[in-house]
């Protein structure tokens, strides 16, 4: 070889651009140390670490480009780069990065005067800010535009790849198949002949099928669209956009509801979804019940910042009426309204206005109507707003409430207690100087108002004042806290008793006002626990049984009579003298196993120990035996005394044994726990009220059962009487709503009084990856109010929509956001 011909061959091998694909291979040295080899040697001399044939020449694995003459900046990979004037042809593994977009493709050309990009084979597109992924088998795209030509394409929004997993980025991911897809601007995209879903490619649950979609920011709209669902076209909608932000809210009509009951006929309803802002939304819409009438309905949601909220659910019942089957004439008109208010606004960290507020027009219509078995029987309508400020235990707050309490469905048996308004300034217990003890206040200025069937207490006026003053003394394991207070209450109007029953027992209102004085005086003390450990070396564990002792004495004097004479509004005016003692006894059973745990390396820290069982008995003497005149024989007397043992009914005439109270809880076995509250009256052998609750757990199932019976004082035509109440609901959840497979709830009410299953509930669900099927079957009988029986369904598609008549307020299944039932 002549040495000039070898010169310029070394020269061009140098030199010259790429022509073949890159060798990548870990035997090669790096580029470093290859260009301070070739910079140290002469031009002409021949080099061992180059090879002799140009297609063996060495490039980077990445090769940053500068900005392109579009002004887009971009940077690739490839095996093979060739260029010609502005356009770059790259193949073999291609990378192209531009933006915080990611493009691979077997075979790239990239025009860097246009921005043009050109890619075929198994391209892929990932990244930008709504996590786009597109697949597809070429595609044509024009940077600086941000505009694009895909064809054979599958693809995603929302959805990130982190190694082997599929991450979803937002709660409504948005996947998409497509024989075109057209990029028209930044986040703007046109599928033709392709398919939508929220579920797992390649088979979806769902898919809706349509000739043209057009895809934004937020919704995805298509007009003559099929729903196919587990493959089978099921569905035509004539226009239809869906949201593929995060956020998944779109306005627009929901699916209709078709279902059917006993009592309301064939139902057919229809509700619009309206997105308001970023913060808030409502539904709007109506029922129509085939034998009563329209059924107006909705809500209203708003979230602001922090614990801020404003929600609002309204029902309404036109109705036609329903025959009379007492009388057998006539029609009776059971509609009515319910509207349901609450929310929050914290104003600066101290002061907050909060409330929740209820109207309800008859109590028939949420008798009769209303879906959810509590709600329906429950016979308290209540409404309460206040606005509290708190700054160093010092609480002004101002608030107004209204109490609706129905005693049966008959129009007017029903009592009404206002607070309009009622205006408090608290101190919480702090240090007096140092002296060691303690003082705190409370105080009210108030407006009440009380009415029921015969008795009318309007535009009363109360001030109340209460003091006091407690010295704690701790030591050697006792602790004695004793206390005194005063209490001055003023009234502007008053009650006379009736004490002879000449009007039924109710009182009649005097107009005289009425002045309340009081002293008070108490002691509680609580000797040391006694406590004893056993082992138990069969398992390993330690047991340790405690023993709680507590003595309390409280004298209240100066009321008297004058308790007779309260307006009974809330449980400040059920104050009456005392003079009183009670004892508590409470045993716990603790466990820990012997074997110390790890917490920090190289540390041994004691196991926790965990309480089995708790019981606790309690019982008062009372030494005045008729509350300093106050009580009145033979009739129910509702005071402060007894209220603060037990909250059933016990005071008839004057005693001093107070019923027995015993609490029980016992969670020995893991997953288990039993809650037994009993109270017995040793004076008429009776029990009072025994209430019993057992639950366990089971993996995702829960069995559970609960019985309440209830033997407490009433009144009736001014005569202390005896109100009977026994109930058995047992229930039993096997999964939840929205777990895949299958999923049952059951539950029930039977009273032992009527002899009559008042409710029965029990609905099956299964879901699929992202659409669920669900039956369910529901009994009310309360009495000749409401003899209903419904047959349930629903159909739901993922971040769709659903078709049938379940909904959170019917369903059987517990609400997952509240805690447990037992």
């Amino acid at each position: 070889m002549h040495s000039r011909t070898f010169v310029f061959i070394t020269l061009l091998t140098l030199c010259h651009s790429v022509v073949d694909g890159q060798v990548l291979t870990s035997e090669l040295p790096a580029q470093s140390s290859l260009a301070s080899a070739a910079s140290a040697k002469p031009a002409g001399s021949t080099s061992a670490d180059l090879p002799d044939d140009p297609a063996r020449e060495l490039l980077p694995t990445a090769a940053p480009e500068p900005q392109s003459k579009a002004g887009i900046p971009v940077h690739w990979s490839a095996g093979l780069q060739t260029r010609v004037g502005t356009k770059w042809t790259l193949s073999g593994g291609v990378e192209f990065l531009y933006r915080d977009y990611v493009l691979r493709a077997d075979t790239v050309t990239f025009d860097e005067a246009t921005s043009e990009v050109e890619a075929e084979g198994n391209l892929q597109v990932r990244g930008g800010p709504q996590d786009v992924t597109i697949n597809a088998a070429r595609g044509e795209m024009r940077l600086n535009a941000h505009t694009a030509r895909f064809f054979d394409v599958r693809g995603a929004i929302g959805v990130q790849r982190q190694g082997s997993a599929t991450v979803y980025s937002t709660a409504n991911p948005f996947l998409f198949s497509g024989r075109v897809l057209l990029q028209t601007g930044e986040g703007q995209y046109r599928i033709v002949d392709g398919t939508m879903t929220n579920c797992r490619l390649p088979r979806p649950d769902w898919q809706l099928i349509a000739h043209s979609i057009r895809v934004d920011d937020k919704t995805a709209s298509t007009k003559n669209t099929v729903l196919k669902v587990l493959g089978i076209p099921i569905f035509y909608l004539p226009y239809l956009k869906h949201p593929v932000d995060e956020t998944g809210r779109q306005s627009g009509l929901l699916i209709p509801n078709i279902s059917n009951s006993t009592i309301k006929g064939f139902i057919l309803g229809e509700q619009v979804y309206i997105v308001l802002s970023r913060s808030a939304d409502m539904v709007i819409g109506s029922e129509y019940y085939s034998k009563r009438g329209f059924a107006p309905n909705g809500d209203f949601r708003y979230r602001g910042n922090g614990l801020d909220f404003v929600s609002v659910r309204w029902n309404a019942l036109l109705d036609r009426g329903v025959a009379d089957t007492s009388s057998g004439t006539g029609l009776v008109n059971q509609g009515g309204l319910d509207i349901v208010a609450a929310g929050r606004r914290d104003f600066t960290e101290n002061t907050r206005l909060a409330g929740e507020i209820e109207y309800l027009s008859s109590y028939v219509y949420k008798l009769v109507f209303n879906d959810n078995y509590k709600q329906a029987v429950s016979s308290e309508v209540k409404s309460v707003v206040g606005l509290t400020h708190n700054t160093n235990g010092y609480i002004p707050s101002g608030y107004v409430s209204r109490v609706q309490n129905f005693a049966s469905s008959t129009e007017g048996d029903e009592v009404r207690i206002l607070h309009l308004p009622s205006l408090r300034f608290d101190v919480l217990d702090r240090p007096l100087g140092s002296s060691g003890a303690y003082w705190g206040a409370g105080s009210s200025l108030s407006y009440l108002g009380r009415s029921e069937f015969g008795f009318h207490a309007r535009n009363v006026g109360r001030i109340d004042v209460y003091p006091h003053l407690s010295l704690p003394i701790v030591g050697a394991g006792w602790s004695m806290v004793p206390e005194v207070a005063l209490r001055e209450t003023f009234y502007s109007g008053s009650q006379t008793p009736d004490l002879l029953n000449a009007n039924s027992g109710t009182p009649s209102i005097s107009h005289d006002p009425l002045s309340r004085s009081e002293l008070e005086a108490s002691l509680d003390l609580r000797p040391p626990a006694m406590m004893r450990d056993f082992q138990l070396a069969r398992w390993h564990r330690t047991l340790r049984h405690v023993i709680e002792p507590e003595i309390s004495y409280r004298f209240v004097g100066g009321i008297g009579q004058k308790a007779r004479n309260v307006l009974f509004v809330d449980t400040t005016d059920t104050a009456t003298n005392t003079n009183e003692v009670g004892f508590s006894l409470t045993q716990r059973l603790y466990v820990r196993d012997d074997k110390p745990v790890a917490c920090n390396p190289g540390d041994q820290c004691p196991p926790p120990q965990r309480e089995w069982a708790s019981w606790q008995i309690a019982q008062k003497y009372f030494i005045n035996s008729d509350f300093g005149g106050a009580l009145i024989p033979n009739r129910r007397n509702i005071f402060d005394a007894a209220l603060d043992l037990s909250g059933v009914a016990f005071l008839t005439a004057p005693r001093n044994l107070a019923p027995i109270t015993s609490r029980m809880r016992f969670e020995a076995i893991r997953n288990l726990r039993i809650q037994w509250d009993l109270d017995y009256d040793p004076r008429i052998g009776r029990v009072g009220a025994d209430n019993l609750y057992a639950g366990a757990v089971f993996g995702s199932t829960t069995i559970g059962v609960g019985h309440s019976m209830l033997n407490a004082v009433d009144q009736h035509d001014g005569v202390a009487t005896l109100i009977q109440s026994q109930q058995l609901q047992p229930f039993i959840n096997i999964g939840k709503p929205s777990q895949a497979g299958f999923n049952l709830a059951a539950n029930g009410g039977y009273d032992f009084v009527r002899g009559a299953l008042q409710y029965a509930g029990a609905q099956a669900i299964y879901n699929w990856n992202c659409c669920g099927l669900s039956v369910g079957y529901r009994r009310f009988a309360l009495g000749t109010v409401r003899d209903e029986t419904q047959y349930l369904y629903s159909f739901t598609i993922s971040n769709f929509g659903s078709v049938g008549d379940i909904r959170r307020s019917n369903t059987v299944f517990r609400d997952p956001s509240l805690p447990p039932s037992f």
